[in-house]
């Protein structure tokens, strides 16, 4: 598989979002790997542990879907996007640090936890300005036929920052790491160096020619101007994202603090780290096929797949009687990520026309962000409090949860066979565009 086989992306680029993809995947998993289990440590119950995703989520796709997105259609500066968000999102780590270990002190352990959860969601507003950015940029450095093979490699790359992460998170959570704010300084220096590493590398332009620092400022046009066809088809693949990415992580953040609760497997923060890196290693395994092997294959055959995948997963972590065997559920939850995000990123490619991107990457991104929270507040933590004051163990509650986001992904299945009958009906209009009316969405 050659590495730079790319129309417009060079080397320095690609080294520059490499490490971007590593960075990320770094701060991300020192520290989510274990911040529920944390707050689940502060005494917030279930549900008030799932609001530090809902919060933040809802705060990420409101930004996108009705400030970045419009600003990003009107200046094209993808490139700045990014920087300024990480930055400002790392600076913020340091505020919300000072904020929850001032309480801490006072021995308000709650409001400790309140503060993390709500400063996260004032940090996510930042974030999505990132995330937005991002899915522009990735699009503008390649063509619609190099984005599956470009994706599945960032995952390969990005495994190796979750690894580490994890690793580094679970030495640190097991000694006080959240306590003395060591985790969250580590993710906010990491950020602040992922925007000096973007500005560093990364220079946009315009397929044919160089913007050189020219600032484009148009009204874009109005959605409604999108063909019934395509509006019909993009919204019915929506919907089906929605179902689906809600059932699979609307357990994510409750899946640590079963794995560490002691009915279920007692789990340490090194074993968490264990299963953290299963799943980063299965995104990587999920990289190289993606980026190879399948990289020509039917997307939405290979959607499906990512999807079964993760029913597996999930109902394998139901009832695996192990630790060790639970690995195994990390693996196939791990693979599906990974499939369901450059699937889909390659059917919305041939959807999105150029002037809309900014939009129509907000509203993807959204059922991708959102899945992290609503689900989980709304259904996931709710149904493990109810269980659990019925006098039912923690273990067994949780249980209950995973087998509630089964069922959400079969609706979203349902959704999805729809879909894609659709989009083949109106496949012909598609191809009718020329190929640099297409962009698409990266994670």
């Amino acid at each position: 598989m050659k590495i730079l086989d790319y129309s417009w992306l060079k080397a320095k680029e690609f080294t520059g979002l490499s490490t971007f993809q590593i960075l990320t995947g770094f701060r991300r998993s020192i520290v989510y790997t274990f911040l529920a289990i944390y707050l689940r440590s502060l005494g917030l119950s279930t549900t008030e542990v799932t609001l530090m995703a809902t919060i933040g989520m809802i705060a990420n796709s409101l930004t996108q879907s009705f400030l970045w997105g419009k600003l990003l259609d009107k200046y094209r500066r993808p490139t700045e996007f990014v920087i300024i968000g990480e930055f400002f999102a790392g600076v913020g780590h340091f505020f919300m640090v000072m904020g929850y270990v001032f309480f801490l002190g006072l021995g308000q352990s709650i409001l400790a936890g309140y503060v993390i959860i709500f400063s996260l969601g004032g940090i996510e507003i930042f974030w999505s300005m990132s995330n937005v950015g991002w899915s522009a940029l990735v699009s503008e450095l390649t063509e619609i036929d190099e984005r599956k093979k470009l994706m599945g490699q960032f995952s390969i790359i990005g495994g190796f920052g979750g690894v580490g992460g994890a690793f580094l998170g679970g030495y640190l959570y097991d000694v006080g790491g959240f306590a003395n704010g060591a985790i969250f300084n580590i993710a906010a220096v990491v950020m602040i160096f992922s925007s000096f590493i973007v500005y560093l590398t990364i220079r946009i332009r315009n397929k044919d020619r160089e913007l050189s620092g020219e600032v484009f400022s148009s009204e874009a046009p109005p959605l409604s101007n999108l063909s019934s066809q395509l509006r019909n088809a993009y919204l019915l693949f929506i919907v089906a994202l929605v179902f689906v990415n809600f059932g699979r992580n609307s357990i994510a953040i409750i899946t640590g603090i079963f794995l560490n609760d002691p009915t279920g497997f007692d789990a340490s923060g090194a074993d968490v780290a264990i299963y953290s890196n299963v799943r980063s290693i299965a995104n990587m395994i999920a990289g190289i096929i993606v980026g190879s092997v399948i990289s020509k294959s039917d997307d939405n055959k290979v959607m499906t797949a990512g999807v079964v995948s993760a029913i597996a997963g999930i109902v394998w972590l139901t009832i695996t009687p192990t630790f060790a065997l639970s690995l195994i559920a990390s693996f196939l939850q791990g693979v599906s990520e990974i499939i369901i995000s450059a699937s889909s990123y390659s059917i919305v490619a041939k959807m999105a026309p150029k002037e809309y991107r900014g939009r129509l990457f907000a509203y993807y991104n959204t059922s991708f962000f959102l899945s992290w929270g609503i689900a989980a507040t709304l259904i996931a933590g709710p149904i493990a409090d109810i269980l659990i004051s019925q006098g039912i163990s923690n273990a067994n509650a949780y249980r209950g949860s995973f087998i509630a986001a089964i069922l959400i992904v079969l609706i979203g299945i349902v959704f999805l066979v729809i879909s894609f009958r659709y989009t083949r009906r109106n496949e012909s209009s598609f191809s009718d565009k020329s190929e640099d009316e297409y962009i698409v969405f990266s994670d």
